[in-house]
Parts: C-alpha cells; sequence; structure tokens
C-alpha cells in the first residue's frame, strides 16, 4: 500500500465503479462464508488496505468489531468521516496492525495484494492475526502476461500464497462478473481458512 493513494481520497467514494466493486465484492464474501456454513454476525473483522471503506461500510451493517487499515492519511481521514458520521463504536480507522495479540475472525483484502512489495509475506503475516478458523479473503485483478505492462496476480500466485501461510480449504475462482460501461470485471478471489485448534461450532456460524 503506498501513501500515493491520498490524491484520489476525495474522490474516491464518487466513483461508480468503486462502488459497483466493492458491492459485488461485498455479495462474493457473503456466498463464500454462507458456503462454508458461516455469517458475519458476531465477527471480528480487519479490512486491509481499507481504502475509502467502501468495504469496510458493509462489514460494519454485521460485524462486532471491524478495524479499518490503510497507509494513506487521506483515505483514513474519510473512513473517520463515515464513522463519526454513523456513531460506529465498533469500528477503527488505523494505519498499522494493533500491537499485541488481538485476533480476527475475518481478513479482507480488495483489490490490495497486486500492490504489495511482499505479497506472500503480508498474506502470512494477516493469517498469524485470525483466530482458529478464521478467514482470509482476497479479491485482485488476474495478470494478462499477453498485456503491454501486465498486473495482477495469477491463480496459481494467489493459491500458492495462501497454502505457504497454512491454510487450509483454499479457494481461487473468479470471485464476480459484473458489467460496468461496457467492460466486465471479473476479478479472482482467493480464501481461505487458519485451521481450528479444535472443531466446534465457531464464530459466526449460522
Amino acid at each position: 500500500m503506498s501513501t500515493s493513494w491520498d490524491e484520489y481520497a476525495a474522490g474516491w467514494d464518487e466513483d461508480e465503479a468503486v462502488r459497483t466493486y466493492a458491492a459485488a465484492a461485498h455479495a462474493s464474501l457473503i456466498a463464500e462464508l454462507n458456503r462454508r456454513g458461516l455469517t458475519l454476525s458476531g465477527m471480528r473483522a480487519l479490512d486491509f488496505g481499507c481504502g475509502s471503506g467502501q468495504l469496510t461500510e458493509r462489514l460494519a451493517e454485521e460485524c462486532r468489531q471491524v478495524d479499518a487499515l490503510d497507509t494513506s492519511p487521506a483515505m483514513l481521514d474519510v473512513v473517520r468521516a463515515k464513522i463519526d458520521r454513523s456513531g460506529w463504536a465498533h469500528v477503527r480507522a488505523l494505519d498499522a496492525l494493533p500491537e499485541g495479540d488481538s485476533t480476527y475472525d475475518l481478513v479482507v483484502c480488495s483489490s490490495v495484494c497486486a500492490f504489495l512489495d511482499d505479497y506472500p509475506t503480508t498474506v502470512r503475516a494477516l493469517v498469524d492475526r485470525l483466530g482458529p478458523g478464521g478467514i482470509f479473503v482476497q479479491w485482485d485483478w488476474e495478470i494478462d502476461p499477453g498485456d503491454d505492462e501486465p498486473f495482477g496476480l495469477s491463480r496459481d500466485a494467489v493459491r500458492a500464497a495462501l497454502l505457504g501461510a497454512g491454510t487450509e480449504d483454499v479457494v481461487v475462482q473468479t470471485g464476480f462478473r459484473v458489467s460496468f460501461e461496457g467492460e466486465e470485471m471479473a476479478p479472482i478471489m482467493g480464501a481461505g481458512r487458519r485451521p481450528s485448534l479444535e472443531r466446534g461450532p465457531g464464530v459466526g456460524r449460522g
């Protein structure tokens, strides 16, 4: 993540493509959690690389706690304004992971991981913040090696990162397909579960 995103903060929420992407990512998250027999209700969630908080807003509606993390001060200012307006006592805007051994039930990374300097290491660090049975979910553009300037992640890279971080029940697939201004958005979704110490009902089960 980079503070170069500051210049986009003021108008980020006005971008219809951003709103469309966030809504579709949220819907695909709900579907993936449901497939695993889980719901957002009662979860402690980390929105890593939250930007202006488009996904944070949706998580806040159901989660018990949401930490919205970004390194762009201007993006975090937008998130903090939303927290103030909505009176969300259970949502925090952060510029770094909390110190200590705080854990989450869910970590989401929406269109973030392809920008990371060390993607596999960051995934390992984030999975380490999950409690037993916690879920990691990311969405990123799929790289096309044939492009003049290839950008994104391959499915093999996503799978390798999730497995390397020690997650189980790994799924790597097209997260959603939505049309916008004649173009199709079809990012990769990668999801994995941190192993449980023991089998049980787990948080957030419906």
